[in-house]
Parts: structure tokens; sequence; C-alpha cells
């Protein structure tokens, strides 16, 4: 077997790279414990306020003030602080003596970095005390300390364990609630094999997604795995401090830390020497390419917070170009600035844009190109306005540059303005084989327009480091064209090796428009994405769990059309297409659809347009209990956009949730929606940039299962999929096959060589059991490669015609036992001692399985139901989200369904969710997942205490034992600490209340035992 350096090496190396030379962590080995960690802040906090505390030293009464204050509910709490006012963290301190009135000492100062009153220290093997009975004491392994608070922790494995054990490591120390107390402050995650290194965000245990996981890249967007070299890159100072402070952002929609990613990082740093005067290239504009999906707004944001640092940047200018996509940019601005040290104003107005212009306040102001131009043609040369306009300083940022500003437009801004710099932001930028037609010499391709790209990061890149997904395009005919052409007199191309002369010659001949607009291919398409989507759109994934998805169509009549035909089948009034029994099984209030386009006042065709659109909006305040109208547009387009992005907690839950929005063009370009898995498309191709726009719409990591973005075609699939192929090479670096998934004969195939290799190792489920333990580990192997294949294979539509037995010779129940056979090798193999270290078994054990979780009751659901009810994390009483029938009435039923499963923790669940109802106060800024962890405790402590009366045991060492406890063996199998139960048991005492037990009572204890742990306490603990 392969001798791999130890866990315990790597750390010690790891320990002298973060000490050693100029990395300035100080190793403070001295500090083991909670209590420990306390007493260091708290000499670190008198030091850096001697102002406050030489003549007045701070008492323990008023420390323990402190600590209060810095016992976080959540890592976001946390961060939000640590944000503090204008970048200063304080506590505040009632002074015993009253005449001291209330100090307020500064734990962090933002701008210290590397110097000023900052103190960078290094802990590791520190004790966690245990907080539920059931659990152990457990040690983290290295701990990053700035001003005595935890704020990075990293955890290690060796190199015969995947980088993932580390990372369920710290999922495990989470559900356990380890990180709390002090460690409540943490901010960030690192976990390595010593080969593989990773960084996240500090989140719940739920919501820390393994997809988010992510690589660093140098400058050259090349990998930096390894351990030592990712701790120089990232973890020495100045690099940690700024990633926690500087390149932190908070999200306060969906109350959640963001850590940049290694490109967003390198994209503002390329433009912070862009803007310094004294760099080799001297001041100069430029253009950011980060693939579409990969955060281009979330870097904006940072590039813009940094500009406004500046004091030669006077104003730095966002700018959008649509109203609604002026209200998402600056929703998320002013999300991602809620409590940052910068100001994010949306103007109003021309007026109310010409003041914040003027403004000395160095705010970053989001408005639009029609905006500008106003001012500048109120305001022309000559007057007085235009002077003071015109010297001002300007930074424009400019996310989804190509469509926000024209070339046109850019060049009368630069004539209003003196020498304005400009960064431009895309994932699609133009070339010279797509340029757009421009005027006399304006501007045709992004270089032309913005100057050189600063920094790029292409989707081939985004897709080898998992920040985007990649593709799965179907090309669908809804009728035959080789007949459409017989039937018109066209004569079929020569040599059409693909279809796209046939294709040609129909469009030509203005056949195919009148084929796509008849209402036949119109019923086709809705009958695919309503009877064979479900795998796209995993409907089997259970109530609030399935994916979104958008049809685009070829003009808003089209639109209209569609959502028509969409209305009479979901309420049964088109014989043509029903949703079939299946899909109302999967999903009974399927699919939920809505419309959004453009309405104009006064054109041609306006007061149609109105009036399809209020009785659209009609069906929607009935589906979703809202009230708008044609007043509310902008409104009812921005809930839309929310139902189908569902990312505010509210509309993470079935009952607020849409399936499908048609569309033209709206939602296409600068919309982020994760669970959006789907794109349909029933119009003809667009050119490259607009493909590659379109298709990101759903490529957004989100979680698991979701591993493609999905695009479904409908109109001249063989010139769509020639667009397609010239898109991608185009913007992927000529990686164009790397992005797509594979066809789904290729799909498919693999499923039936994974399935064959599977029967190879165990012909039937049974056949396991008797396998040696090389072979059990190729079984796992095997299953996994099953598992991955089937998982794939089930987005496909083609597979939606498919029979398990039929087709592959295998049917579900038979592959559910090969699971129950795989989750039983797997514990087995963890629990040999002797493939500790053994890198194959590590590998082999360490997999999550992605399917045979069908129908599952889902306590994550529930306790997200719960969660959607809160109307604001500061609320005292219950709004309307609460009050709503429908999600209260859902709550119940699935609590009631849960209880048919796991009878002990749904008791527990209701009990809480009367409680929250009848006293929603009491639950404010408490996670509903602790308080259920916290009552499971309660409810095993009480279990324990009673046990241990009943049967004169003494408790701490009956917990200590069942700690222990490994229900896998034999029940006449020598348990671990058995020895220890029977001395701190009195069978003289049980007898004077149970005198008939005789000699018996020691196997009657154990019998006993074994039936709590396994009757009640594991029930408890598992969900």
């Amino acid at each position: 077997m392969t001798t791999f350096e130890s866990e315990q090496s790597i750390e010690d190396h790891l320990i002298r790279q973060l000490t050693e030379q100029a990395s300035q962590w100080t190793l403070r080995d001295d500090l083991r414990t909670i209590d420990d960690l306390w007493a260091n802040f708290r000499r670190i906090l008198v030091q850096n306020n001697k102002a406050l505390f030489d003549e007045h030293p701070l008492t323990d009464n008023e420390f323990l003030q402190v600590q209060n204050q810095l016992r976080f509910p959540t890592f976001y709490d946390a961060a939000k602080w640590l944000m503090g006012e204008n970048g200063i963290a304080r506590v505040s301190v009632q002074r015993e003596d009253a005449a001291l009135g209330t100090v307020y000492p500064v734990v962090m100062k933002r701008v210290d970095i590397a110097g000023g009153s900052s103190v960078y220290e290094v802990v590791h093997q520190i004790d966690f005390p245990r907080k539920e009975q059931m659990n152990r004491d457990r040690r983290g392994d290295v701990t990053l300390l700035i001003n005595g608070l935890p704020l990075i922790h990293i955890e290690l494995k060796n190199r015969s364990h995947p980088y993932q054990e580390a990372f369920r490591q710290i999922k495990k120390y989470l559900r356990e609630g380890v990180f709390r107390d002090i460690f409540s402050s943490l901010q960030m995650f690192v976990v390595s094999n010593g080969a593989d290194t990773r960084y996240i965000a500090a989140a719940p245990e739920g919501a820390l997604n393994e997809r988010f996981l992510s690589a660093w890249l140098d400058e050259g967007n090349q990998p930096v795995p390894d351990y030592l070299s990712f701790t120089r890159a990232v973890l020495s100072i100045p690099a940690a401090h700024q990633m926690v402070t500087q390149y932190t952002v908070l999200d306060s929609e969906r109350k959640a830390i963001i850590l940049l990613r290694p490109y967003q990082i390198h994209a503002i740093e390329a433009i912070r020497d862009a803007v310094n005067p004294y760099t080799t290239g001297g001041t100069h504009s430029g253009f950011i390419w980060h693939t579409t999906g990969s955060g281009k707004t979330l870097t904006s944001y940072k590039v813009a917070h940094y500009l406004t640092q500046i004091p030669r940047v006077e104003k730095v200018i966002f700018v959008v170009d649509r109203r609604d996509l002026d209200n998402q940019t600056t929703g998320a601005f002013q999300a991602y600035a809620a409590y940052d040290t910068i100001d994010v104003d949306e103007t109003d107005n021309t007026g109310d844009l010409v003041r914040k212009l003027l403004a000395d306040k160095g705010d970053v102001i989001v408005t639009t190109i029609q905006k500008l131009q106003i001012v500048m043609k109120r305001y022309p040369e000559g007057s007085e306005r235009y002077e003071r306009l015109h010297r001002r300083q300007l930074v424009f940022v400019v996310d989804e540059c190509h469509r926000a500003v024209s070339p046109a437009a850019q060049a009368q801004i630069n004539r209003y303005f003196a020498r304005p710099l400009w960064y431009g932001f895309t994932g699609t930028p133009i070339f010279s084989e797509d340029a757009k037609d421009s005027a006399g010499d304006l501007p045709a391709t992004t270089e032309e327009q913005y100057g050189a790209c600063l920094a790029r990061y292409t989707i081939k890149e985004a897709l080898h480091d998992g920040a985007v997904l990649g593709f799965q395009v179907e090309y669908h005919n809804t009728f035959d064209m080789r007949e459409l052409a017989e039937r018109n007199g066209i004569q079929r191309p020569a040599r059409d090796t693909d279809g796209c002369a046939l294709e040609t010659a129909l469009l030509r001949a203005h056949v195919l428009d009148a084929a796509y607009a008849d209402e036949a291919h119109m019923l086709r398409v809705v009958d695919f994405i309503i009877n064979r989507a479900a795998g796209k759109l995993g409907l089997s994934r259970g109530k609030g769990q399935t994916y979104s998805a958008i049809l685009t169509t070829s003009s808003i009549a089209q639109a209209q059309r569609y959502y028509e035909l969409f209305r009479r089948v979901r309420a049964d009034e088109e014989p043509r297409c029903q949703v079939s029994a299946e899909i109302r099984r999967q999903l009974s209030d399927f699919p939920k659809v809505a419309i959004t386009y453009s309405v104009g006042e006064n054109g041609e065709g306006d007061t149609f347009n109105q009036e399809q659109m209020k009785a659209s909006m009609r069906d929607y305040n009935e589906m979703f209990g809202t009230q708008y109208t044609m007043e509310q547009l902008d409104a009812y387009n921005c809930n839309v956009n929310d139902r189908l992005a569902r990312k505010k907690k509210l509309y993470q839950v079935r009952e607020a949730q849409l399936d499908l929005v048609i569309v033209v063009d709206r939602l296409l370009t600068g919309f982020d929606a994760p669970s959006l898995s789907t794109l349909f498309i029933d119009r003809r191709p667009m050119r490259s940039y607009g493909i590659i726009q379109a298709f990101s719409r759903t490529n957004r990591l989100y979680d698991r299962e979701k591993r493609f973005g999905q695009i479904v075609i409908f109109q001249t699939p063989a010139l769509f999929k020639r667009a397609v192929d010239q898109a991608m090479k185009l913007y992927s670096s000529g990686g164009g096959s790397y992005v797509q998934a594979p066809a789904w004969e290729e799909a498919e195939q693999k499923f039936r060589t994974a399935l064959a290799a599977l029967r190879k190792i165990a012909a039937e489920p049974a056949a396991v059991d008797a396998l040696s333990k090389k072979q059990k580990i190729q079984f796992l192997k095997a299953f996994r490669a099953l598992d991955d294949a089937y998982a794939d294979l089930q987005v496909y539509s083609e597979y939606q015609e498919k029979d398990l037995a039929r087709d592959y010779a295998i049917d579900e129940k038979t592959v559910e036992a090969y699971s129950g056979k795989f989750q039983n090798v797997r514990e087995e193999l963890r629990k040999d001692e002797d493939g500790r270290d053994d890198a194959e078994v590590n590998t082999a054990i360490s997999y999550e399985l992605r399917c045979w979780h069908k129908d599952q009751i889902d306590e994550d659901y529930i306790l997200r139901l719960m969660e959607a009810t809160r109307a604001d994390e500061s609320a005292l009483v219950m709004e309307a989200t609460v009050k709503s029938k429908d999600i209260v009435r859902e709550i119940n039923e699935e609590i009631a369904r849960f209880r048919k499963t796991n009878p002990a923790r749904a008791e527990i669940l209701e009990h809480i969710w009367q409680e929250y109802q009848e006293s929603p106060a009491r639950f404010v800024n408490r996670s509903f997942t602790d308080i259920l962890s916290d009552r499971v405790n309660e409810k095993i402590r009480a279990m324990l205490r009673d046990f241990a009366a009943e049967w004169c045991v003494d408790a701490d060492t009956l917990e200590f034992f069942l700690s222990t406890y490994d229900v896998s063996r034999n029940p006449q199998e020598k348990q671990p600490n058995q020895d220890e139960l029977r001395k701190a048991s009195s069978a003289k005492d049980y007898r004077k209340t149970h005198p008939d037990i005789g000699l018996k009572y020691w196997r009657n204890l154990l019998d006993a035992v074994r039936g709590l742990y396994v009757e009640k306490i594991q029930r408890l603990v598992e969900k």
C-alpha cells in the first residue's frame, strides 16, 4: 500500500508556511480551549483600546457584555458586524462605574491590513466540547485569528482521502453545533488533502453547498491546488485579511456571505492597475471578459466599491440600459451594499441624476444611458451646469457593456465629459468574426469600443473550475421537413449532409414561418414541455425541489398564443393535449405559467397587448393571491423574476413558485436565476453573442443534481445547431465540444456500459455479500458509475419514452436493492481500520449517490417552508407571509406526511411550528434548524436521565457508552466501553424495585440499552 504524508505532517508544514518569513502569522501553541481564545481576545481588545482601559480596566462583568455581543446567531450576522460603521467594528460596554457611561472599544478596522492594530495568530487542535449528548468531543485542525477572533478555519486530510471528506467534516461540525460561541465569527472555510485545496464562505450546514467550493487560480487562470502554494497565495498576509474584508460581499437579500472567486479578484486588481497613472501602461480604459453566469454583476459591484476609494475619482457611474434591468441591477447592488461602506444611489429622474453627479459624496450612481443623454441635451456646452459637469472626473462601469451603451452613445459621452474612463463587463465580447454593423468610423468590436481586454475567464475555463455548468442541447422537429418540402413543391438540395440546405430552401420559399405559426406545431411544443420534460425540470424531486424554465418565442403575438394554450391545457379545456397522469402524480399543480413582455401605450397593437396582459395578470393574481394591475406592471415583472429565480426564501416553497415563464426577449440577458434549468426556444437562431447570452440563463450552479444548463430548440434545428456550434467555438477559446454535454446516444451507451460493468461484478444485489474486500471496492466504483450515468440520462427528453425493465432489462426495485448494498458496503469499509489510509477505499466510500431518493419526505423542505414564513429577521409579529393559508396548510400537510416516516422528529417539528405561530417574537434571529437540533438534544437528555434512573446506571457513563455504540454489531458482541458501563451500573439497587430480575439484570440492561438506542435515540438523531 502506498505511504502518504500524514495529516499531522501536512498540518505542521501548513503552520510553518503561515508563520515563517513574511507571512506575519504568529503561532499560539498555548491556546487550546474556547476559554483560552476568549482570554486571548480580551487581551488584544484591551491592548488596542489602551486609552479606554488603562485607567479603568475592563472588568469580568463588562467582558461578559462583550462576549454576548460576539456570540452571533449566524455567520452572516457576524459578517454584518465585521463590516462595521465606516469600516470600523466595535462593541459597546456599559461601564460598571455608572459615571463612566457607555464606551465603544474598537475590535477591528478594515483599513488596518498588514499593519495598524491588526494582530494575526494561528491556533490548532482547539478542543470543541460537544453540544449534544450523543455527539463526541471534537478538535479543529487549524484556525486563523485576526485580532483574536476566528475568521478562517482549515480542515485537513492526507492525500489518501479526497478533499470532500474535509468538507463533510466541516458540515458535521456545523450539524453538531461546534462552530458557535467565539467560533460564530467565522467567515471562511478552507479544506485540503494536501494535493487539492478549496475555499468557501462560511454558512449554515444546510446552505453549505459543495458545488460552491472554489479552487484558487493564478492571474493566467492556472490552478493552484497544492496546499502550500494555496497558502502562499491566499492565506498569507495581506491576502487572507483582504479575502475576509475587501473581497467579501454580503447579500442582504439571501442573508449570505459571498467570497469572491479568484478570477473576480484578478479582474478587480487589473482595473486597479488600469486606473493607476503610475503603472507602466498609465491610466487607460478596458474591458473584462467573464463568461456569462460567472458573477459579473458582483465583480462590477466590487470594482465600483474600489473605485470610490480612489481620491482622484469623483464619481462612479454604473450604466444599465433598461428600466427592468435597472431595477434588477440596482436591487443587486443595494443587496450587496446594505452593510458595506458604500452608498448606491438609484436615479429617479434626470434632475436627481444631475444633483448626484455634482454632489461631493463619492457614491456609486446606477443610471441608464437614456437619462445621461437627457442631461447632456438639457445642459449643452456653454451653460453653467455644463462647465461643472464637464470637469467631473468620472469612471463609467458598464455591466453587459454592449447592450447598455452603444458606440454612438459612448462617443457622445466622451465629448461631453473630460476624459472619462470606461470599464466594460461582458460574457460575450464582440469580435471581428461577429462584428456589429457600425455607422461611419464608430467601433464595431468590444476592443475598439472599450480598449484592451484587462482580464478574461471564458466558459471553457469556468467549466473546468466548476464555476458554471455546461450545456445539454436538444434539437427537435415537430413535423417532417422533407414531407413539408414535397407538399410545397420544393426540391431537396443535393449534398445536404446536415439538413441546413433544406431548411434554407424552405425559409426562402416562406414555408417554414407558416408551419411554425400553425397551432399544431405549438401544441406539440406545449405537450413536450408538459409531458416530456419532467427530467429536465426535476419533477420527481418533490414539492419545492423542482427547477424552473423559460420559453422564448419569436414575437409577442406568438407568446400570447402560447400562454393561452398552456392556460387551456392546465384547465383541461384542450382535448388535443392533456397533462398525463404520471405528471399529475409527480406534481399535481404543474405547470404554473406566467408571461412577460414589454407593453407600449399608443403604438399599433398596444391596446390589444394591454388587454392580453390584463387577462394574464388576473390569472397570476388568482394563482398567487396578488393584486397587480397595469399601473403596477413593473412590480408585476419584478415579482415574476423573483418567483422564477427563487433566491428569496419565500419563493423556495411550492405554493409560491412558477414553473415556466413565456418571454420574447426579456430575461434572456442579465437575468440571474440559479434554479432555472431549461430554456425552450421556438424562434430563429440568434447571432453568436445572443445564443450564448440566452443559453447562459440556465447554467448557473444550484444543487448537486443540476448538472447542465438544458436547451431545447424547436425551430430550424439544423441551422440552429450550426449557429450554436459556431457560438460555442467562438466564446470558449475553441473548446466548443468541451462546453456541450454528450448526445443522447453517447449518454445512453454510457449507462448501458456502466450497467454491464456492475452486473459483471455482482450479477444481482444478493451477490454483493459474498464479494471480497477488493471486489467490494470495485462494486462501489461500478455502482457509482451507474448512478452517475443514470442521473445524467434522465435529463434527456428521449429517456421519457424509455422503460427501465423493457429497454435496459433492469427495474427500479433491483437498482434500489443495489443502492442498499452500496450503503452497506460503504459503512463496512468505513469501519475497516486497515483501510484508513487506503486511497482507493477512501475514494470509493466518499461518493454520495445522486439517484434513488425519490418520494422521500424531506425534513429540510419543511424547515425551509417554516423559514419562508418569516416576514423579516427583525419582525416581532408575523405578517402576510405566515398568514398565507396556502403555506400554513402545506406545512401542516408536510408535517403530517413526515410523521408517517419519522414520528419522533415530526412531533418535535410540530411543537416548534405551533409555538412559532403563537409567539413569533421568541424565534427572532434563531434558525429553525438549530432550534430543532436543540429540541432533539433536550429530548435525548431526558431519555437518558429517565433510563439511567430506572436501570440504576450512572447517567454520564451511559451517555459515553452510547456515544460509541456500534449498532451494526451482533447483540452478543461486546461493545466499546462495555466494561465501564458495567462498573457504573448497580444490579443491587435495581433489584430493590425489581426483585424478580434475579441474575438476568446485566443481559436485560444491554438489551434495554440497545432498544433505547435503536428504537428511540437513533430515530431522533437521524433524519
